[in-house]
C-alpha cells in the first residue's frame, strides 16, 4: 500500500454595459469609451485538485454486479484471475463518479509478482505486499503473501485481498483525478514529520475510498458475519499495531475512523483527509 502536473484554472468574466438613449435624444459620440467591468476568480491547483476535488461531490459509489470466480487462492495464476475479475467490479463502480469530474478513469494494470521483481516503480521488496505505481498505473501484488495459508482459508484470503486491492485502486483514483500530483508537490517541502503527515493523509484517503466501495457493495460481496470481521481487521490496522513501524499509513484510531466513515457514507464525500486537523490523521 505504498505510494503531469495539471494546470490551474482561472475564470475571467467580462460584463459590458452600453448606454442606450431613448428616441429623440442625442446619443453619445462613437468615440466615447465603453464602460467595462471585469472580475476574476483564481483557484489554485491545490484548491481545485486536492482540497476541493470534484470527486468529493460526485455522489455515492455504484453498487454493481460483481461475480468473482470460485477458485482456490493457492497459486499465482489463481490469484491473478480472481484479482482481475475483482478489479473490473471496482472500475465499473467508480467510473460514473470519475466521469462527473471530467477526468478519465482507465483501468489500472494488475500484476501478481514475486519479491525482487522489477516494476515501473522499482524492485519489489520484502515489505511490499501490495502497492500502486503511478508511473505505469499498475497495481502490484506480492502474490504469495495473499494466498490461502491453509486449505479452507479461501474466504479469509479473498476478503483480505478485496480490501487490499480496493485500497490500491483508491491510489489509482487519486492519480487519475489529480490528487496525487498535488500530494507529490507537498512532499517536496517541510520537515520529515510534515512529510509523514502528508503521506498519512494520502494513505488514509485511499483506505476511505476502499471502504466507500465496500460499503456500497456490501450486499454484492456478502460482507457480513466473519467476512465483515476480516474486512474490519484489515481496514482498522494501524502503524501503531505491533510490530510498530514507520508512521506513514495512520494509527489504528485514524484508520478505524476514516474507513468507518467511508463504509457508512458509501461516498468519497466522507474521504477528504486534506482539510482536517493533524489529530485526525495521526
Amino acid at each position: 500500500m505504498r505510494a503531469a502536473a495539471l494546470a490551474g484554472a482561472a475564470g475571467l468574466v467580462l460584463a459590458v454595459a452600453g448606454a442606450c438613449a431613448p428616441p429623440n435624444e442625442t446619443t453619445s459620440s462613437p468615440s466615447t469609451p465603453t464602460t467595462v467591468t471585469s472580475s476574476s476568480t483564481y483557484r489554485s491547483p491545490e484548491d481545485i485538485y486536492l482540497l476541493n476535488n470534484a470527486l468529493y461531490s460526485a455522489g455515492q459509489v455504484q453498487a454493481v454486479a460483481c461475480k468473482l470466480p470460485d477458485i482456490a487462492l493457492q497459486t499465482q495464476r489463481g490469484l491473478q484471475q480472481y484479482s482481475v475479475a475483482y478489479l473490473d467490479c471496482l472500475q465499473r463502480a467508480w467510473k460514473p463518479l470519475v466521469d462527473r469530474t471530467d477526468s478519465l478513469l482507465t483501468p489500472p494494470g494488475l500484476h501478481t509478482v514475486n519479491q525482487g521483481a522489477r516494476t515501473g516503480c522499482g524492485v519489489v521488496s520484502d515489505d511490499d505486499e501490495a502497492f500502486y505505481c503511478g508511473e505505469n498505473t499498475g497495481i502490484y501484488l506480492d502474490w504469495d503473501v495473499h494466498v490461502e495459508e491453509e486449505p479452507g482459508d479461501r474466504m479469509e484470503a479473498g476478503t483480505y485481498l478485496q480490501y487490499v486491492i480496493a485500497h490500491e485502486f483508491g491510489h489509482h483514483l487519486q492519480h487519475m483525478v489529480g490528487i496525487s500530483t498535488q500530494f507529490d508537490l507537498r512532499l517536496e517541502e517541510g520537515t520529515e514529520a510534515a512529510q509523514l503527515e502528508q503521506t498519512r493523509r494520502h494513505e488514509l484517503q485511499a483506505s476511505c475510498f476502499a471502504a466507500a466501495f465496500l460499503g456500497a457493495n456490501q450486499r454484492t460481496l456478502d460482507l457480513h458475519g466473519i467476512k465483515l470481521e476480516v474486512y474490519q481487521w484489515a481496514a482498522y490496522t494501524g502503524d501503531d499495531d505491533p510490530p510498530a513501524g514507520t508512521r506513514d499509513h495512520g494509527s489504528r484510531k485514524s484508520n478505524t475512523a476514516w474507513t468507518n466513515a467511508g463504509f457508512k457514507a458509501k461516498s468519497p464525500a466522507a474521504c477528504n483527509t486534506w482539510v482536517v486537523s493533524s489529530g485526525r490523521v495521526s
